[in-house]
């Protein structure tokens, strides 16, 4: 009974020697509230308005032609008629492909974009991490991950404020 009050002891004072220190994330709201991303979606949504405009320019003008076309068509003879026809088609699928090859653009710089602000905050996660001797920082999105935490174990608002700052300092204006 002895030995195994002794062993008990024993896990106890090996058990509090290696406590770990662990934190967690809330990755959305970190996301959404971080400075950079804000300016990455503001840029972004300033550049698909500016690609819009220009399709809507293009498409507007074949718009007119399509209607001068059928507003000439009866008069003009079947040849020139085809011949307006394939024209009008060519220049529709040029618009569409101009319109896929903005899509692709759009969704190519977003992805990138995407991947620069994970790695950023990521770095800044392990930074903070190891500066401030945490074994662990989970990441949760919402009420996902994480069962349950301590709020005392949330570092979001200050894993924020560092990448904030960090942010701001990088790029004053």
């Amino acid at each position: 009974m002895k030995k195994l009050g002794l062993v008990f002891a024993s896990v106890l004072l090996f058990a509090s020697c290696t406590q770990s220190k662990i934190g967690y994330v809330d990755v959305e709201e970190l996301m959404k509230e971080y400075d950079a991303t804000k300016d990455m979606e503001a840029s972004f949504k300033e550049e698909q308005e500016q690609m819009a405009k220009s399709l809507d320019s293009l498409s507007a003008a074949f718009q007119t032609k399509v209607q001068a076309y059928y507003q000439k068509a009866q008069r003009m003879s079947k040849k020139n008629r085809q011949a307006k026809e394939q024209e009008l088609q060519q220049e529709q699928q040029m618009i569409q492909a101009k319109s896929q090859q903005a899509q692709q653009t759009l969704q190519k710089k977003s992805q990138e974009g995407i991947t620069a602000l994970t790695k950023t905050v990521d770095s800044v996660v392990k930074a903070y991490a190891t500066t401030n001797k945490f074994n662990m920082i989970l990441g949760t999105q919402g009420n996902g991950t994480v069962m349950y935490a301590d709020d005392a174990m949330n570092l979001t608002d200050t894993i924020l404020d560092v990448l904030n700052a960090d942010y701001e300092a990088n790029n004053k204006k």
